[in-house]
């Protein structure tokens, strides 16, 4: 019984590093969708949203997960989600956000912020920068690499 019991807990371990590696893949092809360099792993800070520029201190960032995931900061709260492969290119799940009270400048900054995160449908990088594009792929927010500076 306790065989049965092991052999039952390795297969539930070899399905979750399968999914893990098919996850992994699936990011890998969602990063092939955009055009550029890898965006994985690396915490990119936001500098525009838009036409908007936004201050260096502003702690909003996002960071790219080879296993589908996102996770970042607005300026007031943190969020993570993930990544979906769309019909058009990529989106981004339902965003989960931590709340905590700030000021309503900071709040209106990472409205826009979380808005442009939502419509994404793709992105471009390269040289340290990446974009989150948009329908028609308008360029909803870039982004520098924060540890290139």
């Amino acid at each position: 019984m306790k065989e049965l019991l092991g052999f039952g807990f390795y297969r539930l371990f070899l399905a979750g590093i399968a999914l893990v590696t098919l996850q992994g893949c699936e990011m890998a092809q969602i990063g092939a969708s955009g055009s550029g360099a890898e965006i994985t792993g690396i915490r990119w800070r936001l500098v525009m949203i838009g036409d908007d520029a936004m201050p260096a201190d502003s702690g909003m960032f996002i960071q790219f997960e080879v296993d589908g995931s996102i996770k970042g900061h607005g300026g007031c709260n943190g969020f993570f989600g993930s990544l979906q492969k769309t019909k058009s290119g990529i989106g981004v799940g339902t965003l989960v956000v931590k709340e905590s009270a700030c000021r309503k400048t900071v709040k209106s900054r990472e409205t826009m912020f979380m808005n442009a995160v939502q419509k994404m449908t793709n992105f471009e990088s390269g040289n340290d920068s990446m974009r989150l594009l948009g329908d028609d792929n308008e360029v909803l927010a870039e982004f520098v690499n924060d540890a290139s500076e």
